[in-house]
């Protein structure tokens, strides 16, 4: 006796290709990408004094950036600022410094303290 759901299993795929894997997965990775958010001048004034007061009064951020179509976050504190290359410097709690630049900022905000 022949059994169609026998037969329909065969054919299933029981295992991914290394290739076939990456693929699915940057199928998956554009899915998930967003556009770069257009920031008015009230935005950009209002992060820059954010980061000017905390810099000021050494309080900690959360940075969230614009990066190849992701949101990254950052938190930590500023700890300098390159004006040539444009860019921060934020020490996070584990002591890594990030490299923070200025036209990935899409939000900042004060870190809550605790």
């Amino acid at each position: 006796m022949w059994d169609e759901r026998k037969d329909q299993n065969r054919w299933k795929m029981k295992f991914i290709l290394p290739e076939h894997n990456e693929a699915l997965r940057q199928l998956h990775l554009a899915k998930q990408r967003i556009d770069r958010p257009v920031l008015s001048e009230e935005q950009v004034e209002e992060f820059e004094f954010v980061i000017s007061t905390a810099v000021i009064e050494d309080l900690p951020l959360d940075f969230e950036l614009f990066v190849d179509g992701f949101v990254r976050e950052v938190s930590g504190h500023v700890v300098y600022v390159d004006h040539i290359r444009k860019e921060f410097r934020v020490k996070d709690d584990r002591g890594d410094t990030n490299f923070v630049k200025f036209a990935d900022i899409i939000n900042v905000k004060n870190a809550p303290s605790g």
